[in-house]
């Protein structure tokens, strides 16, 4: 009899240890290492239910949407609560939108600004507020924040100015014709991106061997073919073609094509890594493109919001996602991460 009060009682603790012992062991913030590549993969649960507010400059932008669903996967998988605004790029509705967040008591502010110097008036409120701030994708000027989690856009406009100065190279003609594709007048992005091209090809000292014809598109596909059919209608004595976000470098390839010019106008480089635009680099018609991971900076943006809520207060001030110059030597290893957020 008492072997089996014996037995049982072991029987108790070990079922006992075996219910209370977790399936997964889940990673602790403190062990997260935000200056490993990839880190924003780390399976990570909140110690709360969070509610955590996002705004979003413009979801119709794919990029944005693409970023948008790599918030809101890793949310999910944190077990965090979002609350979704959209600026529509307009820093009006940018702070009316984030007012109504701070009203609604969340407990951080994920922002992703809509413009360089007045989306200050959208941080500053949050500070009013007394509720952390995380940018996202952009990093805009004004008030306090916790932490940056994206990319030196500028670095995009660098890549892409040291590929054109690449092909003047390549063809040793005394000047090169080009159409520059640009994206909304007055955004962040567009006005950095274009910085870094300028900026890189008057330190190659090629400057003034590139004529440009420059259109802004608003980053829209239909409008890019519109604007480089206009363009090309005028004169098809173009060399290239570059543009700040690859939905536009998709409307020029539809331009090029209708014109019968494929392979003597070349789409050269763009920003993004778009499937569409990945598909275009493996058949040939699209050189290259400068990937910017959405996954890196959307699931990265909302799980350093989630570990600072979580206690982890020693976050970098700025937690940089590489941009990476994507052409056929390596459209592939790309392919699958874009895949993961652009096809889902």
């Amino acid at each position: 009899m008492k072997r089996l009060k014996f037995m049982a009682v072991l029987f108790l603790a070990a079922s006992t240890f075996l219910i209370g012992a977790p399936i997964k062991a889940e990673t602790p913030a403190t062990s997260v290492d935000v200056t490993k590549d990839g880190w924003w993969l780390t399976p990570y649960k909140a110690t709360k239910e969070w509610t955590i507010g996002v705004s979003y400059t413009d979801v119709s932008i794919s990029y944005i949407a693409a970023l948008q669903k790599a918030v809101q996967n890793k949310a999910k998988e944190m077990g965090v609560k979002i609350i979704e605004v959209d600026a529509k790029n307009d820093t009006n509705v940018e702070l009316s939108n984030v007012e109504n967040l701070l009203q609604q008591k969340v407990d951080l502010l994920l922002f992703e600004g809509a413009s360089l110097k007045a989306s200050g008036a959208s941080i500053e409120a949050a500070n009013k507020a007394k509720i952390p701030v995380v940018h996202f994708n952009i990093l805009a000027e004004g008030g306090e924040y916790v932490t940056f989690v994206g990319s030196n856009q500028i670095d995009s406009g660098i890549t892409m100015g040291k590929q054109i100065d690449k092909l003047y190279k390549e063809l040793g003609k005394p000047t090169l014709n080009g159409i520059y594709m640009r994206g909304i007048a007055g955004y962040i992005t567009d006005e950095i991106r274009n910085q870094g091209v300028k900026d890189t090809l008057k330190e190659a000292g090629i400057a003034d061997k590139i004529k440009w014809t420059e259109q802004y598109a608003d980053f829209s596909r239909g409008k890019a073919q519109s604007v480089a059919e206009s363009i090309l209608n005028k004169s098809a004595d173009y060399d290239f073609v570059i543009a700040n976000g690859d939905d536009m470098i998709l409307g020029a390839l539809g331009a090029v094509k209708s014109a019968g010019l494929i392979g003597k106008v070349r789409l050269y480089c763009s920003v993004d890594g778009l499937p569409e635009v990945l598909d275009g680099i493996k058949s040939g018609e699209i050189v290259s493109t400068v990937f910017q991971n959405p996954e890196g900076q959307g699931a990265g943006g909302i799980m350093a919001a989630t570990m600072y809520l979580d206690g982890t207060k020693d976050l970098p001030k700025q937690i940089l996602i590489p941009f990476v110059l994507t052409d056929k030597s390596n459209v592939g290893d790309i392919m699958t991460i874009a895949n993961r957020v652009y096809k889902q």
